[in-house]
């Protein structure tokens, strides 16, 4: 019997029994898509004048371990055209094959649960080096939410030891100030962008190198900033609306402090509880409209925000509680509604509890904060009915869970995230674990 539809791939219950094959052999890009995927993605690339620049290397010559950062779709563009009919293979995150699983999987995609232990991946890229092909990942593991670069986690680092090849990172520039992710259904065409690829370890050289080195230099050499990137190079956009979802990110008001108040329209973003307001100019600088401007740039009011989580961390005083509804994704065929619920999310991490809709048994899931460095969230999620969501994972399991409460940010939900883990690290080491 054909489950009802409730919206585009959200059905209702009960799940499929068939979930995504995550041992499923690894398909390299397939070499007659090549040229195709590089003509396509050179013609998307020409409208934004995009210049790669390659340092210490004239071709990509696989086995290699690619880097790139990661700001919006045109990133998978910018990369095609930049390895040189290089294919290899590119872990991709599970919701990427919602209805098109055949087609990621011969150009080289590989399914894969966010911010999850899968040493599954591990085998698999080994595998994929030895045949003498490219591994390529976006560290992050995830767009940036403000075009500045996020966390990188030390095991990108001891990957590239482990797998003992070339290491090249691209880093894009301007890609998010073209389709930024707070506002990812706009497009501001012929925005120019630029990227940088450098080979930046041998495999005689990370081999060598220690795992503090690597991590270091993979940092170093993907370390991005787009506003601050479009404000030094002078490069105008003029779009009438360039401000619009920003409120999204920049969720608390440093003039007032008030959380959740924030909003914007056409090309400025404001608060409703003190009706302060700030436009966002054409180079990407922000300019209050009265009085002082506490900050330059977008990525500085989200680095002032996350002092103001971890504050709250510190002093203990961060918790978020709502009444949620929960999506399940088993598979690409869509998303499953699982139920009602609760999400609460303090020091000890998530935990999700509520009843199925379709038999009235209880569901869980509990991810320990000291477990994860950070996690996804969406903004006006086209899955979702084009609400807020946060994306759970385990290895069996992906949930999007959609607080109701109108205080729920998904941004101060992903800085506490990674704040928490950071606190935690830092107590373990203090004690010497």
């Amino acid at each position: 019997m054909a489950k009802k539809r409730l919206s585009k791939y959200v059905y209702a219950g009960p799940p499929a029994t068939k979930k995504f094959d995550m041992n499923k052999k690894p398909v390299v890009q397939r070499k007659y898509l090549r040229p195709i995927i590089w003509a396509y993605s050179k013609v998307r690339t020409m409208h934004h004048k995009c210049k790669v620049t390659k340092v210490n290397f004239d071709k990509l010559t696989a086995p290699c371990i690619l880097l790139c950062n990661h700001n919006s779709f045109y990133d998978f563009y910018v990369m095609s055209t930049a390895t040189d009919l290089a294919g290899g293979v590119y872990p991709a995150a599970v919701d990427d094959f919602i209805g098109r699983e055949y087609l990621l999987r011969i150009i080289g995609g590989l399914p894969t649960r966010k911010y999850t232990n899968d040493l599954s991946l591990v085998r698999t890229a080994r595998k994929v080096i030895k045949s003498g092909e490219m591994f390529g990942i976006y560290g992050e593991a995830r767009y940036s939410l403000c075009g500045k670069t996020e966390v990188i986690p030390e095991s990108i680092a001891q990957l590239c030891k482990f797998l003992g090849a070339n290491v090249v990172t691209l880093k894009m520039s301007g890609n998010h100030i073209y389709n930024p992710f707070w506002n990812i259904a706009s497009h501001r065409y012929c925005f120019p962008t630029e990227a940088t690829m450098t080979q930046i370890f041998t495999g005689e050289e990370v081999k060598k190198a220690s795992v503090e080195e690597i991590h270091a230099k993979i940092v170093e050499h993907l370390a991005n900033d787009d506003f601050r990137w479009q404000s030094e190079n002078r490069i105008p956009l003029k779009y009438k609306k360039r401000a619009e979802g920003l409120h999204n990110i920049l969720y608390q008001c440093p003039a007032c402090g008030k959380e959740h108040e924030m909003d914007s329209k056409g090309a400025k973003v404001f608060c409703k509880a003190c009706g302060k307001s700030w436009t966002l100019n054409y180079y990407g600088e922000l300019e209050a409209d009265n009085g002082e401007t506490e900050f330059k740039f977008p990525t500085d009011w989200y680095d002032w925000e996350r002092t103001q989580v971890r504050k709250q961390i510190d002093d203990g005083t961060y918790y978020f509680e709502s009444e949620c509804h929960v999506n399940e994704l088993p598979n690409s065929k869509g998303y499953i509604r699982l139920g009602n619920g609760k999400v609460v999310h303090d020091m000890n991490g998530f935990k999700v509890t509520g009843v199925r809709d379709y038999n009235g048994e209880p569901f869980e899931m509990i991810i320990p904060a000291a477990g994860q460095y950070a996690c996804h969230v969406e903004f006006n999620y086209r899955y979702g009915d084009f609400k807020n969501c946060i994306d759970l994972n385990t290895i069996e399991d992906t949930w999007y869970v959609f607080p109701h409460s109108k205080d729920f940010s998904g941004t101060k939900v992903s800085l506490a995230v990674e704040e928490i883990y950071k606190k935690l690290t830092e107590e373990k080491v203090k004690i010497g674990e």
